[in-house]
Order: C-alpha cells, then sequence, then structure tokens
C-alpha cells in the first residue's frame, strides 16, 4: 500500500482499485481526509489525476465484460434457437405417435369401445361446463369494462384471472394510477378506473401474451410485492395488495405462457394426421379390410414458421433493415401461400411485430431528453427510410419535421445577441438559411415523390420564416438603427430568400409582406429626421465657398465626389475654392448615400415610399435657396446662391436620375417635378456661361 506524507507526518493511503472497491470506503470522509492532510494544491492535483486514470480504467474494464457478455448471449441465443427447432421436431414425433396410437386403439376388432366412449363422454361435458363457466365470466367482464365488447367476443379466449393493482414509474417508483387487470388464454387486458359512466372500468389496452414477458421484482425500499412486465419496448411495473395476490399472478402467467406454447407447438404440426376408417365392400376383391386416408396440408418452410422470432431478434439488435426485408419476405410469401390457420396464425404474429418496429423507428425520431443531436438530420436518413417502406410516411414526414424544429432552436440559442445589429443580423439569417437550405435538400432525398409530404414541409418553412420575421423586426425595427444598417439588412435577408428559391420553396412575398409595413414606417421617420436636419442646419449657413485650404485637400475632395459620381472641376475657383457651400457639398455625399440605401430597399410595393423620401428631403434642400433669394441679398451672394441652386438642380439631380434609371428602368416623375418646380431659380446664369474665373467686389472670401 502506498502512502502520502503530509506537513504534519500523518499517513493518508493512496487511492487505488482496492481501497475505493472496499466495503467500508466512505468517499465523503476519504476527500475531506486528503483536503486536511495534503500539502497545497499540486498534491490534491496528482491525487486527482491518479482518480481520474482509475475512473478510466474501470470504464474500459466495463466495455469489454459489456462486449464479451453481449457476444455470449447472442452465442446462447443461437444455441437456445437450435434447441428450441429439436424441441419442436421431437414434439411433432411424440404428436405422431399419439395419433398412431390413437387409431390403432379405435381401429380394433377385439378392443371394448364402451369405456372410450364413456370417457369421451364425461370429457364432453366437463368441457361445456368449463366453456359455461367462462361464457359467465366474460360476460360480467362486459358488463363492468367499457369498450371491449370485440376483444372479448373471441370464440378461443379463455377467463384465467383479475384483480386490482398500482402501476408504479419505472423511475421514481411512485404510484401513477391503480387499474384492474384481467389475465385469459392469450393476453393480459388493463383497464382503468371510470370516473363517468355507468360501468366501472373503461378499457385502457390488450398485451398478446406472446408478446410480453414478466419479471419478478424483488422487494426494496419503498416497492414491495411488485413484479414487472416487459412489452417491447416498453416497460410496465405493477404493484399488488400482498405477497400471496403476487404469487397468485406469477403463477396464473406461467400457466397461461406453458399452456399457449403447448397450444402453439401443437399448431405448428405440418401434417396432422387423420383417423383411419374401415371400409368394407362387399364387391372389393382385395384382402385388406381397412385402408389409410390421409388429407395432405401445405408445410409452411421452416424460416416462415420462425419469422416472428427472428423479427424480435432484428429489432432488438437494431438490424432494422434485415427485419424490413424478412417482413416483404413474409408478405410476399403470405400473398401467393394457401390459406390456413397457421398462416393465419404467422401472420398476426407478424403484425404485431411490424407494429413494434413501427414504434422503434417513430422513437428513434422522437425528440427526448438527453439524446444526442451531433448527427444531425444524416442520422434520421435510415429511420426516415424505413418507415416510408413500412407504409408511414406522413408519421415519418411529421417526425422529421419536429426534428427540423428542434435543431433550428437549437441554432436560435446559439446565435449571439450581443454587438452590433447588422452583425447579429448577418450570423442569425446566415445560420438559419443555411439550415433550412440543408434540411431541404434532406427532405427532397427522404421524400422525392410525395405531395402531400412536400404541403406539410413549405406550411412547415413558411411558420418557421415568420418566426424568423418576428425575431428580425425585434432587434431591427425596435432598436436605433441607420439607414444604410436597415437597407444592408434588409438587402442580406432577401438574398438569403432568393437562396432558398433555387430549392424550389419560393417564400419572398411572405417575407416582404411581413417587413412591408415596417419598412415604410422607417422610410416615414427617416424623412422626417432628414427634413428636420436640413432645416437646422440652414440655419448656421453662412452662403460662402468651400475653402479646402490646400491643393492637396481639393485634389482628395474632387476625387471622393468624382467615385460618387460627381465631377466638380467646373465649381474650382482660384487655388483652393470650389463655388458650392459646405452644406451643398454634405448634403450631395448625404443624399446620394440615402438614394443608394433607398435603392436597396426598392420593391413595387415600396416605391411609392422610396419616391415621397427622396423627393421630400431633395425638395427640403432646395427650397432653403429659394427662401434666400426671396429675402433680397446682394448682387453677389445672389449669384452664389443661384450658382448653388444650379448644382443641385442640374448636377446633383442628372446623377440621381441616371442611378434611378440604372435601377429601375424610367426615371422618377417626382423629382424631375422638382426640377421643373424650380427651375426658375436658375434661369438667371446657366453651367455653360459661368466664368470659372469670377472676381469678387470684396476680399471677404480671401
Amino acid at each position: 500500500m502506498n502512502f502520502s506524507k503530509d506537513c504534519n507526518g500523518m499517513d493518508v493511503k493512496e487511492p487505488d482499485k482496492t481501497l475505493l472497491s472496499s466495503i467500508d470506503f466512505s468517499p465523503e470522509k476519504y476527500v475531506r481526509d486528503l483536503s486536511q492532510h495534503c500539502v497545497g494544491g499540486p498534491e490534491l492535483r496528482r491525487l486527482r489525476k491518479k482518480i481520474q486514470n482509475l475512473s478510466e480504467e474501470t470504464n474500459n474494464s466495463l466495455k469489454k465484460n459489456v462486449y464479451q457478455n453481449y457476444m455470449q448471449f447472442i452465442d446462447s441465443a443461437k444455441e437456445l434457437s437450435h434447441l428450441e427447432s429439436e424441441m419442436y421436431q421431437l414434439s411433432h414425433l411424440l404428436s405422431e405417435q399419439k395419433s398412431l396410437l390413437t387409431s390403432l386403439c379405435t381401429t380394433s376388432i377385439l378392443a371394448d369401445d364402451s369405456m372410450i366412449i364413456r370417457r369421451s363422454e364425461n370429457k364432453d361435458e366437463n368441457v361445456k361446463e368449463q366453456n359455461q363457466i367462462n361464457h359467465e365470466k366474460l360476460a360480467s367482464i362486459l358488463e363492468k369494462v367499457e369498450g371491449c365488447k370485440e376483444l372479448l367476443e373471441v370464440s378461443a379466449r379463455t377467463y384465467l384471472y383479475e384483480g386490482p393493482l398500482a402501476e408504479l414509474d419505472p423511475l421514481e417508483n411512485t404510484v401513477i394510477k391503480n387499474v384492474q387487470a384481467y389475465l385469459f388464454s392469450d393476453g393480459l387486458m388493463i383497464a382503468t378506473r371510470n370516473g363517468r359512466g355507468l360501468m366501472k372500468y373503461v378499457f385502457e389496452t390488450m398485451y398478446e401474451l406472446g408478446s410480453l414477458a414478466v419479471v419478478n421484482v424483488k422487494d426494496l425500499g419503498n416497492i414491495k410485492y411488485a413484479f414487472k412486465i416487459l412489452i417491447f419496448p416498453d416497460t410496465r411495473i405493477f404493484k399488488c395488495d400482498s405477497e400471496t395476490t403476487k404469487k397468485e399472478w406469477l403463477e396464473k402467467f406461467d400457466h397461461a405462457k406453458k399452456t399457449k406454447l403447448t397450444q402453439d407447438q401443437q399448431k405448428r404440426e405440418s401434417v396432422p394426421e387423420k383417423s383411419p376408417s374401415r371400409s368394407i365392400s362387399i364387391d372389393s376383391q382385395s384382402l385388406n379390410q381397412f385402408e389409410e386416408l390421409e388429407d395432405t396440408v401445405t408445410a409452411h418452410p421452416e424460416w416462415f414458421l420462425e419469422a416472428p422470432e427472428e423479427l424480435d431478434v432484428c429489432i432488438a439488435q437494431r438490424h432494422f433493415d434485415d427485419a424490413l426485408a424478412l417482413l416483404q419476405r413474409v408478405v410476399e410469401y403470405c400473398a401467393h401461400a394457401q390459406q390456413d390457420h397457421v398462416l393465419i396464425e404467422v401472420q398476426r404474429k407478424v403484425d404485431v411485430r411490424h407494429n413494434n418496429l413501427t414504434q422503434v423507428l417513430m422513437k428513434e425520431l422522437e425528440i427526448s431528453t438527453g439524446k444526442s443531436m451531433q448527427g444531425g438530420l444524416g442520422a434520421s436518413r435510415r429511420a426516415v427510410r424505413l418507415l416510408i417502406m413500412l407504409g408511414h410516411s406522413n408519421q415519418a414526414c411529421d417526425l422529421f419535421l419536429k426534428l427540423c424544429t428542434y435543431l433550428l432552436k437549437i441554432q436560435y440559442d446559439r446565435t449571439k445577441k450581443e454587438g452590433s445589429i447588422t452583425v447579429y443580423v448577418k450570423n442569425l439569417s446566415g445560420i438559419i438559411f443555411t439550415n433550412i437550405c440543408h434540411m431541404t435538400e434532406e427532405f427532397l432525398k427522404n421524400f422525392p415523390n410525395s405531395s402531400a409530404c412536400c404541403s406539410a414541409y413549405l406550411v412547415w418553412v413558411s411558420a418557421q420564416l415568420s418566426y424568423f420575421s418576428n425575431h428580425f423586426i425585434k432587434r431591427v425595427f425596435k432598436s436605433p438603427i441607420s439607414l444604410s444598417n436597415l437597407a444592408e439588412c434588409i438587402d442580406l435577408v432577401r438574398w438569403h430568400c432568393q437562396k432558398l428559391c433555387t430549392y424550389g420553396v419560393d417564400l419572398c412575398y411572405q417575407v416582404e409582406g411581413a417587413l412591408r409595413t415596417y419598412i415604410t414606417k422607417a422610410l416615414k421617420d427617416f424623412n422626417d429626421k432628414f427634413v428636420e436636419s436640413i432645416k437646422f442646419k440652414a440655419l448656421d449657413d453662412n452662403w460662402n465657398p468651400t475653402n479646402l485650404k490646400s491643393k492637396n485637400l481639393l485634389s482628395k475632395c474632387l476625387n471622393e465626389y468624382a467615385e460618387m459620381g460627381l465631377i466638380l472641376n467646373s465649381y474650382i475657383t482660384g487655388d483652393v475654392w470650389l463655388q458650392i457651400t459646405a452644406n451643398n457639398m454634405e448634403f450631395s455625399k448625404t443624399f446620394l448615400i440615402l438614394l443608394n440605401n433607398c435603392l436597396k430597399l426598392e420593391t413595387t410595393e415600396l416605391l411609392y415610399a422610396i419616391n415621397d423620401t427622396i423627393s421630400n428631403v431633395f425638395e427640403a434642400q432646395i427650397k432653403q435657396h429659394e427662401l434666400i433669394l426671396s429675402e433680397g441679398t446682394k448682387a453677389d451672394q445672389k449669384t452664389f446662391v443661384i450658382k448653388n441652386a444650379e448644382f443641385l438642380l442640374t448636377t446633383l439631380m442628372v446623377l440621381c436620375q441616371r442611378k434611378y434609371i440604372e435601377k429601375l428602368g424610367f426615371p422618377c416623375e417626382k423629382l424631375k417635378q422638382i426640377q421643373d418646380k424650380y427651375s426658375s431659380l436658375i434661369t438667371v446664369i446657366s453651367p455653360t456661361t459661368r466664368d470659372i474665373k469670377t472676381k469678387y467686389s470684396s476680399d471677404q472670401y480671401l
């Protein structure tokens, strides 16, 4: 045993498998001793790492043991399968021997038939009496339980046992509800208490006896007198009133399963023999007085008889493709085989396995707490394909869309809401639309020729886009944002919608309809803000030429405006002067940005609001020139104001109309009306007669 010395000289045992697996080991006490006696953090980290290594070794050992046990389980299952087939053969031989002995006894000339007749009569009387009692029991159940009339009208069904049970939660071990259980020769019926109506109970479910297993549950804590019923893939726990009641239930279950197993083995006899009959013919020249007549019945192949058990194995081992192939093979065989009681019985059992396989595949697609979604939609492809092949395309589509919704919700939650609005919208739209495109690809692979599923998918995409639009509106329109950022966000969403159209999902009209009202309101707000800003800046405007102070700055200014499409070389005066006010210079730049952003937002429905915005802003600026000229300014200042008005109505207006035509294919009528309305301001001077070397009467501008 290793020991670790602390600062006080006390010994603390090193963690190992022997120590941690001892009966008297207490984790809390051991951790407390370590924290008290170890020196500093490094020692504790070393011990922690050692314990983690022990944990990994233990996990690896457990995995190896589980794998070995699983392989042994498979081998044992194979051996049991071989043993079962041998038992079937032995049972068949015994049945043949019994039939032969009975035939010899009934056809014997010397035998005394009186005893056989009396025994047969007594047996018939007992059977009639038992049938009468069983009929009375079933009738009483029909009077108590609502909704089980069809189930209890089966002629071969026999009543065995009944009693009240309390169903427990498999995880919490708490009572869920009280039920009334009825055991029959071929199944177990569960009924719940009826709060309404005349009958005492309401039918809940019926389990086939061959598809369930009963397991005894040991008394532990609050769980007493309980037993477990395994119905693949579910588990239910029921609690009895006493130990005696529990024992009776288990004995009745065991007796019922053994009886049913015996009956099934007898039904599997492939060639039932018919009792030979004595035929006497006067004209017959044959020396034999007896003839054996045999009715031949079609012998079903062994794989068909073992199909239900083989399906159980495939489902348990998750070999779903093999299970589906076997189901299809059984269906093809039944379609061409002759109908008999063996075929009908196997078909009934296979139908139960068909439902079990469907339920398992549907659970594969269901969303549960703690289920890993790392595989995404690709992991669900096999389950969806198999459900479609089983004839459950609608259920597969519904579960597929629920899975898509859950994955999209995860992406919504992962999107960071910090940072600028533009970055958030870019991340959100990129993630959501990219995922929807990927989901559309998966959907088209899984449901290529289903019009009903395609309609359901379009409805789902429409709902997701509505959800996205609500997020977009709350983030973009309910927060302060510039027109440039708004136009960028809207343009980004439209681009993603157009990309979605390439997959055949055209819902651009829905997104446009959801955003149209908010965009119109935003344009109105920006219109008011620009007009107010123009009026405010006009109060501080001195109506002086712009002094750029150096040729270098002048050249830089000319290049900047030339990139926007405005050529200002004709407005240069002197070395560093421009015959345009600083206010008009700033307005021209701002108005071009406004125009570009409005054209980004352009749709047929928004065109009226866009034209209103740009025309109102432009008119507000040109109206300031009209007000100055109407105040009776000096001649030289009047000429300067007219030149600025001419710059707006010709140079800037021409550029704006050109951009408008490039985007829409026709000029803006409202801008043209403004140009015609205020053209009288520039009749005094025209661009062709402008003198770029104008001399000023005073030196106040120098």
